[in-house]
C-alpha cells in the first residue's frame, strides 16, 4: 500500500490516509506485565507513539502494599521534568554514615516520595495516552505465543497474543520465567521497613553500617518529616533479625510495617528473549550499593521505547545503564568483604574534603565517575579494595568485563 500524501489532495482523503497509518501503527500490540512506576512510563511511552497498550497488575491497586523506601536522587529525577508535587514528600540536603568507630557527612540533595503517589503518577500518565491498565490481573502461564491472564475478581482466564511482551513485575518476574531466561544465579535482599514516630532531623537521612548491624548492607533511618521516620534494612538473610535489633538498639516502635524482595543486580541476565523484554526490577537493573532502582528503571523504560519503535537492539542501546550498574556491583562486592576496621579505614579515607567535593559534585547514579576521581585522589583506596580480589575470585572477572 502507497501511503504518500500528495499535496495536491484534497482535505478530506488526507485525513483517511492519518488515520490508515494510525490504524496500522496501533495494530501493533504491546502487553505489560507489571503496572509499577517502570512498566507505567514504559506504557506512556509507547502508548503516546501509537502502539495499543495494555497493562496487567495482579494486585487490586496500584502502588500497595508499599515495598520500597521511596528514596530518589533529586538530580537524577529533574531531568525528567515530572511535577515534584504530585508525589514528593520531603527534600534531603545531608546523608550521615556511621561506622563502628567513626561518622560522616555528604551533602547531597535526594526526594523522599510517597510510593503509592508516585506509582499512580505514572499509571494516570500511560492511562491518559490511551493505555488500558487492569488491575486484579495476574499473568499465569504462556502458551506458545498467547498469554494467560486471569481476572481474579471473577474468576476467568483470558487470552491474548499481544505483538510485544515487557515484564515489569518485579524481582520474581513470572514473566522471564514464562519466557525461559529467568537466570539461575539470581539472589534477591529481604528488606523490612517500619514507619515509626520520633525526633528526628527532616532533612538528613541517616545510614549505619557495620558487620553486627547489617551484613552487607546497611541500616537506614529517612525522615518523612521531623516527627515520622521510615526506619528499616535489607539483606540476604536473616534480615528480620537485624531489623529488630536495630529497632531495640534505637527505641524505635513500629506504627506501621512493610517488607519487599529487593533484586541483586545480575550482569549475566539477559534483557530479550524472542518478543519479550525485561525492565525494571525483572531485570535486576538495581543499583546494588543503595538498593536504589527507580532511576536506573526509569531511563531502561526510555531506551527500551525507543529500541521498540527504532527497531534498535536494546541489549546494546543499554550498555550505558549497564555499565553503571556493574560498577556498583563492584562496590557492593567489594564492602562486603569489610570487617568494621576495613569500614573504620573506607570512612576515614571519604571523609576527607577532596573526596567529599566528588561527592557532592556527582550523584550515586553516576558510580563511574565517583569510583574514577575517588581513586585519583585518594590511591590507598585500591589498597583497601585489592582484600576483596583475595577473597572473592569473581571480583577479576566482573572487574575485567567492566573495563
Amino acid at each position: 500500500m502507497n501511503l504518500d500524501v500528495n499535496p495536491t489532495m484534497n482535505v478530506s482523503a488526507k485525513n483517511n490516509v492519518k488515520s490508515v497509518v494510525a490504524k496500522t501503527i496501533a495494530k501493533k500490540s504491546v502487553a505489560i506485565i507489571g503496572a509499577g512506576p517502570i512498566g507505567c512510563y514504559a506504557g506512556f511511552l509507547l502508548a503516546k507513539q501509537g502502539y495499543s497498550v495494555s497493562i496487567y497488575e495482579n494486585h487490586p491497586h496500584i502502588g500497595l502494599p508499599i515495598q520500597c523506601t521511596g528514596i530518589i536522587t533529586a538530580t537524577d529525577l529533574d531531568e525528567f521534568g515530572f511535577p515534584l508535587k504530585s508525589f514528593l514528600v520531603n527534600t534531603i540536603n545531608k546523608i550521615e554514615v556511621y561506622a563502628p568507630g567513626k561518622k560522616l557527612s555528604v551533602k547531597q540533595k535526594d526526594y523522599i516520595v510517597c510510593r503509592t503517589k508516585f506509582d499512580n503518577f505514572f499509571a494516570h500518565l500511560a492511562r491518559k495516552a490511551g493505555a488500558k491498565i487492569f488491575v486484579n490481573n495476574s499473568f499465569m502461564r504462556k502458551e506458545g505465543s498467547t498469554l494467560v491472564i486471569k481476572d481474579t475478581v471473577n474468576d476467568v482466564e483470558k487470552r491474548i497474543v499481544p505483538d510485544i511482551v515487557i515484564g515489569a513485575d518485579g524481582p520474581l518476574s513470572p514473566t522471564a520465567r514464562a519466557y525461559g531466561f529467568y537466570h539461575p544465579e539470581r539472589k534477591n535482599y529481604y528488606g523490612v521497613q517500619a514507619v515509626v514516630e520520633g525526633m528526628f532531623e527532616p532533612g538528613t537521612i541517616k545510614t549505619y553500617f557495620g558487620n553486627d548491624v547489617c551484613p552487607g548492607l546497611f541500616a537506614w533511618v529517612c525522615p518523612e518529616s521531623a516527627t515520622m521516620a521510615r526506619v528499616g534494612l535489607a539483606a540476604l538473610r536473616n534480615s528480620r533479625h537485624y531489623f529488630d535489633k536495630f529497632m531495640k538498639e534505637h527505641g524505635f516502635t513500629a506504627k506501621e510495617m512493610q517488607a519487599g524482595t529487593i533484586p541483586v543486580y545480575e550482569p549475566k541476565q539477559k534483557l530479550q528473549k524472542d518478543n519479550c523484554y525485561l525492565v525494571g526490577d525483572a531485570s535486576t537493573y538495581v543499583k546494588a550499593t543503595t538498593l536504589g532502582g527507580l532511576i536506573p528503571g526509569l531511563r531502561q523504560a526510555v531506551v527500551l521505547a525507543d529500541c521498540i519503535s527504532q527497531g534498535k537492539n536494546y541489549e546494546k542501546e543499554i550498555r550505558k545503564i549497564q555499565k553503571r550498574m556493574e560498577m556498583h556491583l563492584f562496590l557492593q562486592r567489594v564492602v562486603n568483604q569489610f570487617s568494621d576496621k576495613d569500614w573504620g579505614s573506607f570512612v576515614g579515607y571519604i571523609n576527607q574534603p577532596k573526596i567529599q567535593r566528588i561527592l557532592e559534585k556527582y550523584t550515586r547514579e553516576n558510580s563511574v565517575a565517583i569510583v574514577i576521581h575517588s581513586i585519583i585522589r585518594e590511591p590507598r583506596l585500591v589498597l583497601l579494595a585489592s582484600k576483596t580480589f583475595l577473597k572473592d575470585p569473581g571480583m577479576l572477572r566482573l572487574v575485567t568485563a567492566f573495563f
